[in-house]
């Protein structure tokens, strides 16, 4: 039987009354139900859901009959999670009110009309390992971010008086102590209703932080809220202003920062990001973040007196941050790329201290001499903090399209830096000369106790006539075309360290050149007479048909395999070591004339002393029997076609290369090929 529209609407009718009175009979319960009733269950049902306890040791008040109802609660303490080992709650507040929009809530969307806290006390702990006491999360899969940033929903008012903060944070080293307040509207004294200052120490140097905004009330979700930051953390300086997009949405920032101090690599304890080590800085960005994603834009200022451009990004959504982008300098100075590597000590390390003095009491032949200032060290002894590797990935292209570098006549420096799970890479590195490039690989890797260093390293096509200084009548001492090969690997955490225990094998190859009377005027005595390169009333250039020096590197000493120097009237032989770890040379050159000359007897050239301040000088006592020096001479030969072909196979065809080669075959006393020597 069909149903009338009256009918229906009888029954409507009788069912709405029925849920009203329903709905009535609920109010009423409400009503006559005491709220001291419900504060425990409350309690118990928020300590399951958040993981930690929840007491409300005051009044519970409900305001249920409003468009935007709400609850007050007073003496309301929020602790820790199991973990945590302070005594000190999360949360402590005198007092809480919270209203809440009624129809969005009906839709499932919370909206807070109106928040005020009382005399709020925050404890925000995040321990060594990354769990922190404001995250819900129990356990997290080791590639899940430490804590994602605060994201509360929207809020209309939000009034805080007399607030009281304390951040710890083991990972950043970081200790702060904060004064907060939020008011309905500024005074005359201090414009600013909203405003956080604290102060503390970050990685036990001095901190201190101000951040300011207008009133929180009125807010809209889509209205963007202004918001001024002020930091000073030892030597470094912060100063930016921007919006949050969404208010109470950390996750949606638009700033523009300048920062300024000594060092980037201080930056670390504040981003968590391992930036090299560099002279003072000044650099501002426009920093975007969306999300897990942080992208620096309009990167530009100056690093030391260099320039620096460029883009990053910077992707937050794993434990371990990635950042990525391009890197460009238009002036670079070298000194100051040369801060990454430790070039300038800050300190003196003990443990460094320790390792140099152990491998100086090796015996030596010759008494060492005493070592210059630190700051002029060839190997530095700057510590690579090898958590700060581990803790991000990188991909990252640094290009510097003009290069000051003092007499070293550089073009253009090229790096691709990556770091991935704990491994540093260049690959390439890329140094230009005008004529003539250094390019080659560096691996790091930071994951073991010690990090462990491979280096493939290859000069080609070096003009040594570019070196010669910066006086208008400089001459080069040598001209010809250089080929050399470093092929290393060592541990340590220093590049001291490094090349102090460095195995493996340093090649230089000259296939043709020419020596110039010059160089024996830089080294301030007649190292070429003594020699026999150039005699008096000769000419002042000699000819190089071929030149190899090929040294064996174990334990961090370098030690002479072959050395020799081919020139049209002289040929040239050395022995000896240089000891990278204390920096010393020890080497021994002596000098053989292809033709007899009459009572001249060649007397070895010695060089000794720091890498950086050789003493040359010739061995005047020691009288050389030429029959010795040919033998010695064709023993040393014999394998130097596989030294150049180390280097490069092509150079074993050049001319004067494959003539010396021809010529060792044939030397008196050289080996063959069986390996066994002449009688």
């Amino acid at each position: 039987m069909a149903t009338s529209p009256r009918q229906l609407r009888r029954v409507l009718r009788r069912l709405g009354m029925a849920i009203a009175g329903l709905a009535a009979l609920v109010a009423i319960a409400l009503l006559l139900l005491s709220l001291v009733d419900l504060k425990h269950p409350l309690e118990r049902m928020a300590a399951a859901r958040f993981g930690r306890t929840v007491v409300i040791s005051g009044r519970l008040e409900a305001h249920v009959w409003s468009s935007t109802p709400g609850v007050i609660m007073t003496g309301l303490t929020v602790g820790n999670p199991g973990w945590e080992r302070s005594t000190q709650p999360m949360l402590q507040a005198q007092r809480l009110l919270v209203r809440v929009r009624l129809l969005p809530l009906l839709t499932g969307r919370l909206v807070l009309e109106r928040l005020e806290i009382d005399q709020p006390q925050i404890y925000l702990h995040r321990d060594a390992q990354g769990r922190a006491n404001w995250t819900l999360e129990r356990e997290k899969p080791s590639n899940e971010p430490a804590g994602r940033p605060m994201r509360l929903p929207p809020v209309r008012a939000l009034l805080i008086r007399d607030g009281k903060l304390k951040l710890l944070d083991e990972i950043l080293h970081l200790d702060v102590q904060a004064t907060m307040y939020a008011h309905e509207q500024g005074t005359g004294s201090d414009p600013q209703a909203f405003r956080v200052a604290g102060q503390g120490t970050v990685n036990r140097q001095p901190l201190r932080v101000a951040l300011s905004g207008g009133p929180l009330i009125s807010l809209q979700p889509g209205k963007p809220y202004p918001l001024a930051l002020r930091l000073d953390a030892g030597d470094v300086h912060v100063e930016s202003e921007g919006v949050i997009r969404k208010p109470f949405d950390l996750g949606q920032l638009g700033f523009t920062v300048r920062a300024s101090g000594n060092d980037l690599a201080d930056f670390y304890y504040l981003t968590q990001l391992a930036f090299p080590n560099t002279p003072p800085f000044r650099l501002q960005a426009a920093i975007d973040r969306d999300g897990a994603r942080i992208r620096i834009a309009k990167l530009s200022g100056q690093v030391g007196t260099s320039d620096l451009q460029g883009t990053l990004e910077v992707n937050i959504s794993r434990k371990r941050p990635a950042v990525s982008g391009t890197l460009t300098s238009e002036r670079l100075r070298l000194s100051d790329l040369a801060e990454s590597l430790g070039g300038r000590p800050r300190s003196t390390d003990s443990s460094a201290s320790r390792s140099l003095s152990a491998r100086e009491k090796r015996s030596r032949p010759t008494p060492p001499q005493a070592a210059p200032a630190s700051q002029a060290r060839v190997f530095p002894l700057a510590r690579l903090q090898v958590n700060r590797v581990r803790a991000m990935n990188a991909d990252v292209h640094f290009t510097a399209t003009s290069v000051e570098a003092g007499s070293v006549p550089l073009k253009q420096v090229a790096l691709h830096i990556r770091i991935d799970d704990g491994v540093l890479s260049l690959d390439p590195l890329e140094l230009q000369l005008p004529q003539g490039r250094l390019q080659g690989t560096a691996v790091i890797d930071a994951r073991g106790t010690t990090p462990a260093t491979k280096l493939d390293l290859r000069l080609t096509n070096i003009q040594l006539d570019q070196f010669k200084g910066k006086s208008p009548s400089a001459q080069a001492p040598l001209a010809g075309e250089l080929q050399a090969r470093v092929l290393a690997h060592g541990s340590g955490d220093s590049v001291h360290d490094f090349a102090a225990g460095a195995d493996g094998t340093v090649t230089f190859v000259l296939p043709h050149g020419e020596i110039n009377a010059a160089f024996a005027e830089l080294t301030g005595i007649d190292v070429a007479e003594g020699l026999g390169l150039l005699l008096k009333g000769a000419k002042q250039r000699e000819d190089i048909r071929c030149g190899v020096a090929e040294f064996g590197v174990q334990d961090g000493a370098m030690r002479v395999q072959n050395l020799v120097v081919d020139t049209q009237d002289v040929r040239i032989t050395g022995a000896g070591e240089v000891r990278l770890g204390p920096e010393e040379l020890d080497l021994t050159l002596k000098g053989q004339p292809k033709k007899f000359r009459l009572a001249r007897l060649k007397a070895p050239v010695t060089i000794t002393g720091h890498l950086l301040r050789p003493a040359i000088g010739i061995k005047a006592a020691a009288a050389v029997k030429q029959g010795a020096i040919a033998t010695a001479l064709g023993a040393a030969l014999t394998p130097i076609a596989a030294v150049i072909a180390f280097v490069d196979p092509g150079l074993a065809k050049d001319e004067n290369c494959a003539a010396l080669l021809g010529t060792a075959e044939h030397a008196p006393g050289a080996p063959q090929p069986s390996g066994t020597a002449k009688d």
